[in-house]
């Protein structure tokens, strides 16, 4: 039989014939192999160009922990790569001073008097990482390399917090007796709407300074000192950047991050660096990202219309995202307004060329622009680019890359991506075992006719004339995220044991311009779901598929679109759901982030229209009939989605006597799982598959 024992294959790394991959092993990929994964992120170029200091991210699997290092690698000779921070010790967000000497980076390591985690190492001295006194947070050097700029948490002066615990005011004198019940009280009280956020536990009260201080700006001589407060706003700073004269700085800030009935609004200010601030802009739009022009008299900002002004004109689209030019009297001007994709934050060389980052369909790649020209891709290839850095001038960049059947590592190249070199190969142990699956990039149309992206990895071991495999329908999250050219160990690991896995980007996906990631405002399961399943056909009838074994999954949106499919379509053999959405109108009070609700689906629960538009599109509601047997996996400290979202759907399939299994997963939140459970989901999934699609 084709399928015997695929999932032990994947376990246990029996053998299996071989397909086409990139890595140049033969065995199978096992669970085991996901602590073996290497990551690489944060890539900072000297100024010089000639050295990229870097995070080097293992998984320890002995304590559940991923374990983050600053490397530093050369970019003339690509000599091996060599770690710079002790491996005892968590290390992160490496900085260059201007003059390529120092490297700053964050550890929260002991033997900080001050508190701070802010350590530096001298690169041409050598000796063991320090700190320069009066520099308290992330270090941001002025381009003459005489001062460091940093924000930290800043009480306003002269006062302290006044709430306690249990809600009452510091200085209250309670009774004797009230005084013994508030002493045995281990609970929460809150008057705030914003109480709880995923991965960050229960706030403090955000309307409060005292209770939440504000990041504020400060700035310190280079080699040490007192630092100075150059900000009073008693909200967040936050985009901080020197213009060229090392005079002056930029930075954004929100004026109504306290009010709690208002979406953010980051509006531009300068600060000179003896003081002095200054509101550049003030209007309905958000600000972020801020870079200085060369000629230090404009900037280079993101921009988008702010969420109150979208929700208020009650639009049926999001807002377009641009970079723009704006003066220090506040004129702006859209450098992007033809180009109908979505640009990150710029970056500006000593020429005055702004370059970015964006994905394009499944990649993403380095864009540049100029003031008065168009968009030009500079990157190109089927793979996901990110975290670019350049030299002082500009004219080299590093960069992390990922494709579908390898891990990322880290690259060099010239400023237009000429002369490329891969600098890293950290995974080439664990490639030169296993034999990872090449994904096939499909294009395939609608029902409507749109044409839609997506791509298969084969299941291992497959052929022409290969028997039909099952195939498993992935879906992402978001929903305005986007699948591509990146590894997923999950994807190749369900290959490994025998599934074919089709993975698409349905409307509402980034990468495809404005109209294609709106398209599923006020109707979340509707054109999504016709594009997804049109997918599924298209597999069908491009690849020997059993159509008797299709899996569906996904996580966050993408358990939210598996709840959906399996409430409207009995095609699926077996589910698995991940912290997906049921009932849109118990997850509006239950989680961390109404504003989806309030602009995606018109409104809250409560008002007429968007209330029956919110029951409508929730999958509970649809559940009556449902048949595909199904497993949920949560976290229990899931904020984003609640787990009562997954007990609903649980419920109803239990109740319907539907095949259905809940695993939930203590202290765990939305994003963040820890190693062992993320393993341990793995494994589940791959048992749940192979009770409901392998072959009998």
């Amino acid at each position: 039989m084709f399928r015997r024992s695929l999932l032990a294959a994947a376990l246990f790394a029996l053998a299996l014939p071989p397909s086409i991959g990139t890595a140049q092993g033969n065995r199978p990929l096992r669970l085991s192999d996901y602590y073996r994964l290497i990551a690489v992120s944060s890539p900072a170029m000297a100024p010089d160009g000639e050295h990229v200091a870097y995070v080097h991210t293992t998984v320890d699997e002995d304590s559940n922990l991923r374990h983050r290092e600053i490397w530093l690698a050369e970019t003339s000779n690509y000599a091996e790569a060599r770690r710079l921070t002790s491996p005892s010790q968590e290390s992160f967000d490496p900085v260059w001073s201007p003059d390529g000497r120092l490297l700053a980076f964050q550890s929260p390591r002991g033997g900080s008097d001050s508190g701070s985690t802010t350590w530096f190492l001298d690169l041409e001295a050598g000796g063991e990482a320090f700190q320069i006194a009066g520099i308290d947070g992330r270090p941001l050097f002025s381009p003459d390399g005489l001062w460091v700029a940093f924000t930290k948490e800043t009480i306003p002066t002269g006062q302290a917090a006044t709430r306690t615990r249990s809600g009452r005011n510091r200085y209250e004198r309670p009774d004797e007796d009230q005084a013994l019940i508030d002493a045995r009280f281990e609970g929460r009280v809150y008057d705030w709407m914003q109480a709880r956020f995923d991965r960050a536990g229960y706030l403090p009260d955000p309307r409060d300074p005292l209770a939440t201080p504000p990041a504020e700006l400060y700035v310190v001589p280079a080699d040490g000192g007192r630092a100075r407060q150059i900000t009073r706003l008693g909200v967040d700073v936050a985009g901080v950047v020197w213009d060229p004269t090392s005079s002056r700085l930029a930075f954004v800030a929100d004026l109504s991050q306290r009010d709690e009935h208002s979406y953010e609004r980051h509006d531009l200010w300068t600060v000179e660096r003896d003081g002095g601030v200054t509101q550049v802009t003030d209007d309905e739009f958000v600000y972020g990202a801020p870079a200085w022009m060369p000629d230090g008299n404009s900037l280079v900002v993101r921009r988008h219309e702010g969420l109150d002004s979208v929700i208020a004109r009650q639009s049926r689209t999001g807002p377009p995202v641009d970079l723009f030019t704006v003066a220090l009297d506040g004129t702006a001007t859209n450098l992007t307004a033809d180009w109908d994709l979505r640009p990150g934050g710029p970056a500006v060389n000593t020429t005055g060329t702004i370059s970015f980052t964006a994905n394009i369909g499944g990649e993403s790649h380095r864009f540049e622009v100029s003031s008065g020209g168009p968009v030009r891709q500079l990157t190109s290839g089927r793979r996901w680019l990110s975290g670019f850095s350049s030299d002082a001038t500009g004219r080299r960049i590093a960069y992390v890359g990922t494709t579908a059947s390898r891990p990322s590592d880290l690259f060099v190249a010239n400023a237009d991506g000429g002369s490329e070199v891969q600098v890293t190969r950290h995974n080439d142990a664990l490639l030169s075992q296993v034999l990872l699956a090449a994904a096939r990039r499909l294009s395939f149309a609608s029902t409507d006719g749109q044409q839609l992206e997506g791509w298969v990895i084969l299941p291992r071991g497959s052929f022409a004339d290969s028997p039909a495999f099952p195939l498993i329908l992935s879906m992402h999250g978001g929903p305005h995220g986007a699948y591509g050219e990146r590894f997923s160990f999950q994807f190749q690991l369900w290959a490994t044991a025998g599934y074919a896995v089709l993975y698409t980007n349905p409307r509402g996906s980034t990468g495809y311009g404005e109209d294609f990631l709106w398209a599923t405002w006020g109707g979340w399961g509707n054109l999504d779901y016709e594009d997804t399943m049109s997918g599924v056909g298209y597999a069908i009838d491009t690849y020997n598929v059993d159509v008797n074994r299709l899996g569906v999954t996904g996580y966050s949106y993408g358990g939210f679109l598996t709840n959906w499919l399996i409430t409207h379509t009995d095609r699926f053999a077996a589910a698995i759901s991940g912290a997906g959405i049921s009932n849109w109108v118990s997850d509006y009070g239950t989680a961390d982030v109404p504003r989806t609700k309030e602009s995606e689906f018109f409104g809250p629960p409560w008002k007429p229209a968007s209330g029956e538009l919110l029951w409508e599109q929730s999958p509970i509601k649809h559940a009556d009939g449902v048949s595909t047997p199904t497993l949920f996996v949560h976290g229990e400290d899931d904020f984003r989605v609640p787990i009562e979202q997954a007990e609903q759907m649980y419920t109803a399939l239990r109740k319907q006597e539907v095949p259905a299994r809940f695993v939930r997963y203590p202290d765990t939140s939305h994003g963040g799982w820890r190693p062992w459970d993320m393993v341990h989901r793995y494994s589940e999934e791959l048992r749940w598959w192979q009770r409901y699609l392998d072959a009998e």
